[in-house]
């Protein structure tokens, strides 16, 4: 017997009808209306029920406990093996999830509304004991009580079935609580749920912290001599995926990159858009009226990184012209191919193939593979075609790799960029604004976008939710380069990158820093160590709305903490790579901010708060830390991931937009 796949959304009823209760002289009837109160809030249920269903086909037997919104079920496979599922309800998305037993002590996770979730939830004995309370039952001469319209309370309390109807409900009550439901279909399967450990369950979701902390933490211990300094470049040299492997852009030194603007068939690219991309990329900071891509990374990496841009057709490049399609852009929009019974658009790669075969006899790519990699470190396709910012689009902006074999002057391609020209006009007056976009004054050139996927290039992820409804939820609410493509790039990414190195603390210190934007200064506290950055830690910083921060900070609405001065801000990295790329997300780290059950990196709000839910999930200048702060009086229980509480607290001293004095102090 297989379940209809409902499309209601979980526990989200609304009773409409008044219980109208019948009950006859016979027996002591309870208070029914009080019973049925009692479960009118699912967000306050705990409680457990085993299920035990019989037919013709023989029988089985699930159990389940409720925990508010959240689910666990127990059942024993086909291969005998006792699996547990869960179902989970998040507050703040107000979305469902369900955790599949892998049988190997990993859950894989569905949100609601996909076809895997329909799926598993299809066999789940759930009851909606907040649905009682719509319909008229009888006291029977044993003290149960009996249905008068046993289909339609079926129905509505365990579900309803594709080819059966219900043709008996009963329950019974104890000490004000429903103690059994019993129930049969017309095609006599019986139902009997028997409930238990009333206000006693308490579980944690896969990937949850625990309701309540397992243990304390363990002294963790920081070697200097054989601390791995290794960042996440040196790791992408020796365990990172094909060709051999290849970094995508070196995050230090002074070297030149390829831009190709390419011009489709049907489209124009004018003089002035040209300029305008040589000055998004090599202009100054008074040119965009905010930074370059060559200035940003400067600044961003305190000068370890000076990148120039070869555009073709510009410049010392104009000889050799920009790349000029024989088709158009229409048809690089339709170009699909299959693989693993995927289909995917590619246009872009035949674009890229084109382009690099077009320029091998015009130009030496050697000269754009700077480490020697046999890998040409990056090409930019800057395309002329308009900008399209509908859900899915092709034309948009990625980073993506090409995985074909062909040589260009010996090298192999990989990393690419493809985005439009109609980037460097969002934001800017008489450019394309809207309520998302507004204009951001004296922004003159728009080079954000080109920013951020130069961020994917170096080997950074996306700190946003891509893929809302799953994962974690956790992030950093906007507030970064890598998330809502404002501001620096943050401190950890930072120290992935080489750009700094934090200050590694194990004991009771205070310790001064000045602010990320002005020296770098960051101190990494160790949660579960293995001396290298690749673990679990949290990573502490002053934020300032200086610098690369001060145009964003400065607009209505800002990302950036609602346009705060400064703050101390407190990371919370879960950075492992056991597994390499080992995840649908393609993130490089086990832990991603999409789809991963832990986050990657998100902020420790200090608030006091979880997932930003004050602000519908953005930071707010309430999520900084300020003088008189402590983190074990915002959170009096934080634990690590694996739920044990921490060994030392946090206190901010004193803060300012150049430096803050934080005491961290460890349990005697």
């Amino acid at each position: 017997m297989k379940r209809t796949k409902f499309l209601f959304v979980l526990f989200a009823f609304v009773a409409t009808v008044v219980s109208a209760i019948s009950l006859c002289a016979c027996g002591t009837p309870a208070d029914l209306k009080a019973v049925f109160a009692k479960y009118s809030d699912s967000s306050k249920w705990n409680f457990a029920t085993k299920v035990v269903v019989s037919g013709s086909g023989g029988s089985y037997e699930d159990y389940y406990e409720y925990r508010g919104d959240n689910i666990l079920y127990s059942f024993e496979g086909t291969d005998g093996t006792t699996y547990t599922d869960y179902l989970g309800y998040n507050a703040v998305t107000d979305i469902y999830y369900y955790y599949c037993d892998n049988g190997d002590g990993t859950h894989t996770k569905y949100a609601e509304n996909t076809d895997d979730f329909a799926e598993y939830f299809s066999y789940m004995n759930v009851v909606y004991l907040s649905e009682m309370k719509r319909f008229s039952f009888v006291l029977e001469e044993d003290g149960g009580y009996t249905a008068k319209r046993p289909n339609a309370v079926g129905n509505a309390v365990l579900g309803e079935f594709e080819d059966s109807t219900w043709k008996l409900f009963s329950f019974t009550v104890a000490n004000g609580y429903v103690t059994e439901i019993f129930a049969v279909t017309s095609d006599n399967y019986t139902f009997t749920y028997e409930f238990s450990k009333y206000g006693l369950v308490n579980f944690t979701l896969p990937g949850e912290k625990p309701a309540e902390p397992t243990g304390t933490m363990e002294s963790q211990v920081y070697n200097e001599a054989t601390f791995d300094r290794g960042t996440i470049q040196d790791k992408l040299t020796t365990v990172g995926q094909y060709p051999d492997p290849a970094i995508g852009l070196p995050s230090t030194g002074t070297y030149n990159v390829l831009v190709i603007p390419v011009k489709f068939s049907d489209t124009t690219i004018s003089q002035t858009q040209m300029n305008n991309l040589n000055t998004a990329f090599n202009g100054t900071s008074e040119e965009t009226g905010w930074e370059s891509v060559k200035t940003y990374y400067q600044k961003a990496s305190y000068g370890k990184l000076n990148l120039s841009f070869d555009i073709a057709g510009y410049g010392d490049m104009s000889s050799v012209g920009y790349y000029t399609s024989k088709k158009s852009s229409e048809y690089y929009a339709g170009l699909t191919a299959t693989e693993d019974g995927q289909t995917y658009n590619n246009g872009d790669n035949v674009l890229l193939q084109e382009v690099l075969k077009y320029y091998e006899s015009r130009l030496d790519l050697t000269k754009y593979d700077t480490n020697g990699d046999k890998t040409i470190d990056a090409v930019y396709l800057i395309y002329s075609a308009k900008v399209d910012y509908s859900d899915d689009s092709f034309y948009w902006a990625y980073v993506t790799w090409d995985y074909d074999e062909t040589k260009y002057d010996g090298r192999d391609a990989f990393y690419y960029l493809f985005a439009g020209f109609g980037f460097m006009e969002e934001s800017v007056q008489g450019g394309y604004t809207n309520q998302y976009y507004p204009v951001i004054p004296g922004l003159k050139i728009n080079a954000a976008t080109y920013i951020h996927e130069t961020g994917h290039l170096l080997g950074l992820d996306d700190y946003y939710d891509y893929y809302a409804g799953q994962g974690s939820d956790e992030g950093l609410g906007g507030a970064d380069m890598m998330d809502a493509t404002v501001g620096d790039q943050n401190v950890y990414s930072k120290t992935m990158l080489g750009w700094l190195a934090p200050q590694i603390v194990t004991t009771t210190q205070t310790i001064t820093i000045q602010s990320s934007q002005a020296k770098g200064d960051a101190i990494l506290i160790p949660l579960k160590f293995n001396n290298s950055y690749f673990c679990e830690y949290l990573l502490i910083d002053l934020y300032s709305a200086q610098g690369l921060n001060a145009l964003h900070a400065s607009i209505s609405d800002s990302y950036l903490y609602d346009g705060a001065d400064f703050g101390v801000r407190i990371y919370h990295v879960s950075s492992w790579i056991e597994n390499a790329y080992d995840n649908d997300f393609g993130s490089f780290t086990d832990n991603n901010n999409s789809m991963s059950d832990i986050a990657l990196i998100k902020l420790v709000e200090a608030d006091g708060e979880s997932k930003f839910t004050s602000s519908n999930g953005y930071a707010t200048r309430n999520d900084l830390w300020q003088a008189g702060d402590k983190l074990s009086e915002a959170f009096p229980q934080y634990t690590t991931n694996d739920g044990k509480l921490l060994i030392f607290d946090i206190t901010i001293n004193s803060v300012s937009a150049t430096e803050a004095t934080i005491t961290i102090t460890y349990n005697a």
